[in-house]
């Protein structure tokens, strides 16, 4: 599997098309070892696709994070970590997978680790190659007539990623190291698209279909310089980070849309053909410093960090309707992005007698944007300075069993490069979708309160207030089927939740984690044609179930499902949803593993939603070809008893969000 498949099946996460999500609440930032991985949409699930399962320690979901982490990100973060040495061995490990879905994918790849005296270092490798089908419908329904749109489509990847670490230790307090990682992806994708106009008896009016084909290159690479000083025992430790980030986007993408009237017969002056094809270039550096510096019954944390970003786009059309690509510069566009963020944040934690524990932080961060559209002649600046406080309070009561929390954090979603970019991309003839140059940040106030009981019951009720909240509206006029999509502050957002969640351990060949939500929404939109308000109650149950089949734990077994129950996101309500997945695994020989797995098993993972834009109610439908099989092998080899005394590895921190 790869990293999108196993955040789609961690319990209280969401994943809609690259959105990742905690249910009940809105988008949450993927950080890769602490970095943040801000690419949006396909682009960041491509890059979750490049990381295979094998390379991964483990997920965690961080709901309100202390100062020390990048106030960005409204519901907190989703931190991937990857697996590092283990202290005095080697080892190595190779994977294939194949998985049939309606069409067939491959994956292959390896890792090793190495860990010795004062150096420990490890690489991996990964090669997939896949097409998923999709389908795609929507229903607009006018006052006079009726839009039914169907668009059968295949999506295309060839990939191959990287890793590769080093840590050396120089002496007893100071350890050096670097990361790279990096991946190189051919995603693209083939797709017809079928129109038909009706009037209310359903006459057919109109027919529109479309050959859409797009091709894309993306090179994607991280590099980081750390070094840790460990002053003395007591845990005083100074840790400084250099990272450089840079993503190269190049698409191709040449759609053909041919209208027919009612009798099927082709309208000539409707036709419509073009080629667009787009660069984008993103740039990051950044240096951040931090200090843990416990005193007498008192930890302190403190430090800060410095980013700039620069992003360049170049998009240029071609009208082919003539046969003859002649170029448009009404629609081409040269776009350029700049960002720079200064940050410091402080914390303090001090226990309060035996049973409670106090922790305050505050961040600030102070940021300059600039969009320039060189086409356009415009330039868009943005500066500001804000404060990002966080709370907790914890209690642990005699014989700790129990263990109440409280807490609060104020967070902050920045825009992605890509929603900045004026210009429009068209889909089709009559749909297009275009960024916001004079978008901005949204801020998020959370409140949690928490209770676990013997690391086993968590219970949790949950506030957050959303303002300025930005998020895409397709818009559409009562006399015309063109559709514009773009990006917009319009709403501000109250949501009211409750999580309950249990692990399950009396048996021994049975370990289950079930869990509940329920939420409810308020959702104030103050923009032309959006309804002003929407409302309603949310919820979602899942079982998450591992079972083991024989003495030896070499034969064992998963089931995991989950229903989400309609609800309410922001101006769109959603239908409800089922996913089902099962999986076998055997270990032979400690070495050879077979993993089997089904995916999706009744088809019912689908997305439906509906909005109301101008009056009109739309309806839309949205299947990625979840249902699949998949079949690993994996074989694994080492030496993990080198005699040699414990080494370190560090693990690095923060990277600027970029894209």
């Amino acid at each position: 599997m790869n990293a999108l498949y196993v955040l789609n099946v961690t319990p209280r996460l969401s994943v809609m098309d690259g959105r990742i999500s905690m249910i009940g609440k809105s988008n949450m930032i993927v950080t890769v070892n602490d970095r943040p991985m801000q690419i949006s949409g396909e682009d960041l699930a491509n890059y979750l696709k490049s990381i295979p399962s094998e390379n991964i320690a483990s997920i965690e979901i961080i709901s309100n994070p202390p100062a020390k982490y990048s106030a960005e990100g409204n519901s907190g973060i989703v931190n991937i970590r990857l697996k590092t040495p283990k202290s005095n061995s080697w080892n190595t490990s190779l994977y294939s997978s194949f998985r049939q879905s309606t069409y067939s994918a491959g994956n292959a790849g390896g890792r090793f680790s190495y860990q010795k005296n004062n150096l420990s270092f490890s690489t991996a490798v990964s090669y997939t190659k896949s097409a998923d089908g999709s389908l795609q419908k929507q229903t607009v329904y006018y006052p006079d007539k009726t839009f039914f749109d169907t668009n059968d489509g295949k999506n295309l990847y060839k990939g191959f990623s990287g890793q590769f670490g080093i840590d050396y230790r120089l002496n007893k307090k100071l350890t050096v190291g670097a990361q790279y990682s990096g991946s190189f992806t051919k995603p693209g994708s083939e797709a017809n698209d079928t129109g038909t106009l009706s009037d209310l008896t359903g006459n057919l009016l109109q027919t529109f279909k479309t050959n859409l084909n797009r091709q894309t290159k993306t090179n994607y690479n991280t590099l980081n310089f750390h070094t840790i000083y460990d002053f003395n025992s007591s845990g005083k430790k100074l840790s400084m980070d250099a990272d450089y980030f840079n993503s190269k986007k190049n698409e191709n993408q040449t759609y053909t849309t041919n209208d027919y009237d009612a009798n099927n017969a082709p309208i000539a002056a409707a036709y419509s053909s073009r080629n667009n094809t787009g660069e984008q270039d993103v740039e990051n550096y950044s240096v951040r410093i931090e200090m843990q510096h416990p005193l007498e019954g008192l930890k302190l944390n403190y430090g800060g960090r410095i980013s700039s970003t620069t992003t360049n786009n170049d998009l240029k059309y071609y009208d082919l309707s003539s046969g003859i690509p002649e170029y448009d510069s009404s629609l081409s566009n040269e776009f350029r992005y700049t960002e720079n963020n200064q940050s410091l944040y402080f914390s303090a934690e001090k226990p309060l007698g035996e049973k409670w524990s106090l922790q305050l932080g505050l961040r600030m961060e102070n940021t300059q944007t600039k969009g320039n559209s060189l086409t356009l002649g415009e330039i868009h600046d943005n500066n500001y300075t804000k404060l990002f406080p966080t709370a907790y309070l914890t209690c642990t009561p005699a014989g700790n069993n129990h263990s109440f929390s409280l807490n609060y954090g104020r967070r902050i979603s920045r825009p992605r490069f890509s929603m900045l970019n004026p210009f429009k991309t068209y889909l089709n003839a009559y749909v297009s979708v275009e960024g916001n140059p004079f978008l901005e940040p949204s801020f998020v106030n959370n409140i949690e309160l928490g209770y676990t009981f013997k690391n086993n019951l968590n219970a949790a009720l949950y506030y957050s207030n959303e303002t300025n909240g930005y998020s895409s509206v397709t818009f559409v006029e009562p006399n015309s089927i063109v559709q514009k999509t773009t990006m917009l502050n319009f709403y501000t957002g109250n949501n009211y939740g409750a999580n309950l969640s249990y692990t399950f351990k009396n048996i021994k060949w049975l370990e289950s984690y079930l869990s509940g939500n329920a939420n409810y929404s308020v959702t104030n939109a103050d923009y032309p044609g959006v309804t002003p308000k929407t409302e309603g109650w949310g919820a979602s149950v899942s079982a998450y179930n591992s079972f083991v089949f024989n003495k030896a734990k070499t034969f064992t077994g998963s089931l995991n499902l989950v229903y989400n129950f309609p609800n309410t996101y922001i101006n769109t309500k959603m239908k409800a949803n089922f996913f089902s997945s099962m999986g076998l695994r055997y270990i032979m020989n400690k070495n050879l593993t077979f993993n089997l797995s089904f995916n999706d098993i009744f088809k019912t993972n689908t997305q439906q939603w509906s909005e109301i834009i101008n009056g009109i109610p739309m309806n839309y439908y949205n299947y990625s070809d979840a249902r699949r099989i998949v079949l690993t092998v994996s074989w694994r080899f080492g030496n993990n008893k080198i005699n040699v005394r414990d080494a370190k590895v560090s693990n690095t921190e923060e990277r600027r969000r970029a894209n």
